[in-house]
């Protein structure tokens, strides 16, 4: 049966490259999956949902068996912007660097909604600070170091390496002078332990730094995504997931993310006999009804999650699907 928890959930995007990681160190990701309650599907099956305290116990229990301590640094290396999933399609207009960081601290802050972040701007130099009420994660090592590398990793793709970090400040403490070692070397600048807060200070400068190659590396994904052996309806199902947190996810948006125009994806659909209208709320309901089964959503959440304009529409919508709303499918739960 299913039963409530109240962790927020990411996307298996983030863990892209993870399966190569544990390969090269000569581990089995079954056995590591295993001991972590979390089904392989859900690490390398397309538009999976993971549980965040299942993820960070995954990296833990990595970390641990295949003695490789900074494997959040080395995962965070390995990956691109296709770490994103589904929140890539919002950055496809950015203008600059301070449009991306803008819209994914946006984004986080409702997927993973104990985050709380804040841009400090400072005479020559920002502060990129995050918050986190997820008092079990928090204090975590690999939590922080994800969290951390991650976004610097990021940085470096969308503006290469023309900004160097000023500072690096962790709240965990970290007594292993290799550890330290490793972590400064990563950075590339001073770190810190024991601070107030998860925190990255960059040169002010990086904020107007241009983000030209977002559309194309977005484009380039989608192409790798529609070049695939997937059937049409894996690859619209795809797409599908990829548009909905825009609250964008349209015929016509969908059609074009694709590569097709309208009236083509049409007829393809049509050839298959497939409809775009019952596999958008074939994803919208699959989706809802994961995010229900975390207590750490609101129903509000859910719905801009799924790019509904408002909570009364993803509630007549989940009625249509199943007789009963959001509220009463989560209470049917056992907890």
């Amino acid at each position: 049966m299913q039963k409530l928890h109240n962790s927020p959930y990411v996307s298996n995007s983030f863990l892209n490259q993870f399966a190569e990681v544990v390969l090269e160190r000569g581990g089995k990701l079954d056995t590591l999956c295993a001991q972590v309650d979390l089904p392989v599907e859900m690490v390398v099956g397309p538009n999976q949902l993971v549980p965040f305290d299942k993820f960070i116990a995954l990296l833990e229990v990595a970390a641990d068996q295949l003695h490789y301590p900074d494997i959040a640094l080395g995962l965070a290396q390995k990956q691109d912007i296709a770490v994103l999933g589904p929140m890539s399609v919002l950055l496809s207009n950015c203008e600059n660097f301070a449009d991306v960081l803008r819209k994914i601290m946006r984004y986080l802050e409702v997927l993973v909604s104990g985050f709380t972040f804040s841009l400090n701007m400072k005479e020559n130099f920002i502060e990129l600070k995050c918050n986190v009420d997820l008092p079990e994660l928090y204090p975590r090592q690999q939590f922080q170091n994800y969290l951390l590398a991650s976004t610097v990793s990021l940085s470096r793709e969308l503006v290469g390496w023309k900004y160097p970090l000023r500072g690096c400040f962790f709240t965990r403490n970290e007594p292993d002078p290799e550890q330290q070692a490793k972590l400064a070397k990563f950075f590339g600048c001073p770190v810190a332990f024991g601070a107030d807060t998860l925190c990255l200070t960059m040169d002010k400068a990086i904020l107007l730094e241009p983000v030209d190659n977002v559309a194309k590396m977005i484009g380039a994904r989608i192409y790798s995504l529609n070049s695939s052996k997937q059937d049409i309806l894996e690859r619209l199902t795809h797409v599908i997931v990829f548009c909905l947190a825009s609250g964008d996810a349209n015929l016509e948006t969908v059609a074009k993310t694709m590569g097709y125009s309208r009236r083509t994806l049409n007829r393809r659909l049509s050839a298959a006999g497939i409809s775009f209208s019952t596999t958008l709320n074939s994803v919208r309901y699959s989706q809802a009804s994961r995010y229900l089964n975390s207590t750490h959503y609101k129903i509000s959440d859910i719905a801009a999650l799924l790019g509904y304009t408002n909570q009364s529409a993803f509630t007549r919508s989940y009625i249509r699907w199943c007789g009963m709303t959001p509220s009463e499918y989560r209470a049917s739960l056992v907890t």
